[in-house]
């Protein structure tokens, strides 16, 4: 329940939109709405099968997900120009976009989050994830003790951010983690990187094409492909 925790209070923010639940995986992958992207669901960061939730809207959407140790990550996506977390001009340049989408998530996400009782920013810095630059960073994040569940005394947590983004996109890579250690962080989070393609697959009803997925995982260094999964929006 503890490790459960900060991603059941963080994983409702952003998006309220269309949502859906797909089942349980331990592999195959997972297409985001609009090809925004596709992820190796037996990626080595997961420990067993995963557990998604999504939420989408015309400006972006989110994926969290939750491993077979209850550990919780999320992925956003927003579209540059239209979400508010990116509402930046679209001829900025791919670092000022990520150092702005940053300092919304730290000024307008974490410090509103209803069980929050604060947050601090520990880190930020730019790191190479074998897949180009990213901005990294990682946030204290101190919750209220009536949000705690009864038995959990521990009210400090650690949330990592690697930002990065691509064509008409922004990404925001997320990970929860009980101890300040940066650097597993940075590692574990550039790891989910790596197992992202961007673009991503068509999925649903709209001509995917499973086997093209496979290709395109095997082309960029990622494990496997499955079928296509839950529809949002």
């Amino acid at each position: 329940m503890r490790r459960q925790l900060t991603g059941v209070l963080l994983s409702a923010l952003l998006l309220a939109g269309c949502s859906s639940i797909p089942k349980p995986q331990s592999s195959g992958m997972y297409h985001a709405p609009a090809r925004a992207y596709s992820l190796a669901l037996d990626s080595g960061v997961f420990r067993g099968a995963v557990t998604l939730t999504e939420q989408c809207d015309a400006k972006g959407g989110t994926l969290n997900i939750w491993d077979g140790s209850n550990r919780f990550f999320r992925i956003d996506y927003l579209k540059i120009g239209q979400h508010p977390m990116a509402d930046v001009p679209s001829f900025a340049s791919e670092r000022t976009i990520d150092e702005q989408v940053m300092s919304n998530y730290l000024r307008d996400v974490l410090p509103k989050a209803e069980n929050v009782q604060s947050s601090e920013s520990l880190l930020r810095e730019y790191v190479d994830t074998g897949r180009g630059d990213a901005m990294f960073g990682v946030v204290s994040l101190r919750m209220k003790d009536t949000a705690l569940p009864e038995g959990v005394t521990s009210v400090s947590y650690y949330y990592g951010f690697l930002v990065f983004t691509r064509g008409d996109m922004v990404y925001v890579l997320q990970h929860r983690v009980d101890s300040y250690q940066p650097d597993s962080l940075k590692k574990l989070l550039s790891s989910l990187r790596l197992d992202m393609v961007i673009p991503g697959v068509l999925r649903g009803d709209q001509t995917a094409n499973p086997a093209e997925a496979s290709e395109k995982m095997k082309a960029e260094g990622t494990v496997g492909a499955g079928s296509i999964v839950a529809k949002c929006g």
